[in-house]
């Protein structure tokens, strides 16, 4: 990365002017002094350098503070050397050799928002899948380890959206690290184990304009922690104006044109050949890949899931607890109301009976495999009640509950406080697009399809299941635990 070296050069030149036994205020002079000698866009190369390698996490700016100051001698000491803030050539060749390697990895590119024409520095390198959405553009690595959305909702102020997204975060139990809310932007962290997500937004006209970008590895290629600030800097600089570094644009095959577009290659084209051979077979395309839960209905491997997690599958894939992965096919779907029942080969070891009715108000849980790709893999288990005995503009065939559910836990069971089935979870509400459309702060409305309608699924399909009712409590680990021998990740290709 050429552009790095010169950053580097002149930093050597810059910031080494032999103060090693001056006074720590001196130090921060010349440093300052130096720093702001630069020229801005070197400025902030250099901030950028220091947040890749690891040692800068904070939003690059073309001014210099005690904090960049400390930083630096905190990478000093890191090393065993005199932490005196000013760098010499070897530290600052140090320093752009691990940050250099980094960036290359990530592949920083400008995307666009398709509506409001505001920018994003997004890592292609990571080579993303890009799908534009409603809001904007979603984006994911191959392996589920980085997902971002680039939204724009309209009609919604900055205080509003901070509440929905710190209620709707709390609620999907993320632990809350760190929250702030100013008149023109808020930006929220939590975190699940290993799962981590950024939530950012600024006003923009009648509306807020942000990302939300979720993570599971700090590693290379991710190093999701320094990745955010890179990506919150570009943001910040984007709606305020602020100076910020050139890179390429993304230009999405929605778009058209001939500027690069999302999925390029990571490495250059083979050389052409001297040759001419034979035409090539076209490279078949990588196969997609979406997930969903289910749970047993019958002792002979019957499986009972939402119709859109088996959606257009070429080949479906099911793991009970506690087994590996085995194949699955489709006995039936309907996709009206949202079912489907699955059959594997071998016996199902625990089912789960189907109570047809439900009380509201009544206490109820929810069992399933939300963001599989961050959270733990073994299940994931919420309390609440139903809240309602239909579903949006009063559709009969479902109950609204306000157990925390995410994407991924779509066709997981809902269970009474007796371990019943009493519905098949279906479906949540997009709260920042709910207030924003309508002015309201949705809290915990989700739904799922009743019980009833489900039982009446696997009577026209003549697969024989177990009925329950109103039975003694279960303490909750011991409902979990029920809910989780009975249920399983499904995997649609």
């Amino acid at each position: 990365m050429m552009r790095l070296r010169a950053v580097a050069l002149v930093l050597v030149g810059a910031l080494s002017p032999g103060l090693a036994q001056a006074q720590q205020d001196s130090y921060f002079r010349a440093a300052q002094e130096a720093f702001l000698g630069l020229k801005p866009d070197t400025r902030l190369w250099f901030q950028l350098v220091l947040t890749s390698a690891g040692h800068w996490p904070a939003v690059p700016n073309i001014g210099y503070s005690r904090r960049l100051f400390e930083a630096t001698r905190q990478f000093q000491r890191s090393r065993g050397e005199a932490p005196t803030g000013i760098l010499t050539k070897p530290q600052v060749e140090r320093i752009l050799a691990a940050g250099t390697e980094v960036m290359n990895g990530w592949r920083l590119r400008w995307v666009p928002h398709p509506t409001r024409g505001r920018q994003l520095w997004v890592p292609m390198g990571l080579n993303l899948e890009a799908k534009k959405t409603d809001a904007g553009v979603e984006m994911r690595e191959p392996g589920n380890r980085f997902r971002l959305k680039f939204n724009y909702y309209a009609a919604i102020d900055v205080g509003s959206a901070y509440a929905v997204t710190l209620q709707e975060m709390a609620g999907s139990g993320d632990r809350i690290n760190f929250k702030t809310l100013k008149p023109d932007f808020f930006v929220i962290t939590g975190n699940q184990g290993r799962y981590s997500r950024y939530v950012r937004y600024h006003a923009d006209g009648s509306g807020i304009l942000g990302f939300d970008m979720s993570w599971s590895d700090d590693d290379a290629p991710v190093y999701g922690n320094r990745l955010v600030t890179v990506i919150s800097g570009s943001l910040w600089a984007t709606m305020t104006g602020a100076p910020f570094p050139e890179a390429k644009r993304v230009r999405f095959p929605w778009e058209g044109g001939d500027a690069e577009v999302a999925n390029a290659p990571r490495t250059p084209p083979p050389a052409p050949p001297t040759t001419t051979p034979a035409a090539a077979p076209k490279e078949a395309p990588k196969p997609k890949s979406s997930s969903g839960s289910g749970f047993f209905v019958s002792k002979a491997g019957h499986l009972l899931t939402n119709a859109h997690v088996v959606q257009d599958c070429a080949t479906i894939t099911v793991r009970p607890d506690g087994a590996v992965g085995v194949p699955a096919q489709v006995l039936a779907r309907d996709a009206i109301n949202d079912l489907a029942v699955l059959k594997i080969a071998g016996p199902a070891e625990r089912t789960l009976p189907i109570r047809p009715s439900v009380r509201l108000g009544e206490g109820i849980a929810a069992f399933g495999f939300p963001h599989s790709d961050l959270l733990a893999t073994a299940g994931n288990f919420t309390l609440g009640n139903v809240t309602a005995l239909a579903g949006l503009k009063d559709d009969s065939r479902y109950l609204q509950v306000s157990a925390p559910v995410q994407p991924g836990n779509s066709g997981g069971p809902l269970l009474d406080g007796a371990g019943n089935v009493v519905g098949v979870v279906s479906a949540k509400l997009d709260a920042i697009k709910m207030a924003s459309e309508r002015g309201d702060l949705p809290q915990n409305i989700n739904f799922a399809v009743k019980a009833s309608l489900a039982g009446s699924f696997l009577d026209a399909n003549q697969i024989a299941y177990e009925t329950g009712a109103p039975g003694e409590k279960l303490d909750p680990a011991d409902l979990a635990e029920r809910a989780k021998k009975a249920s399983a990740f499904i995997t649609c290709r």
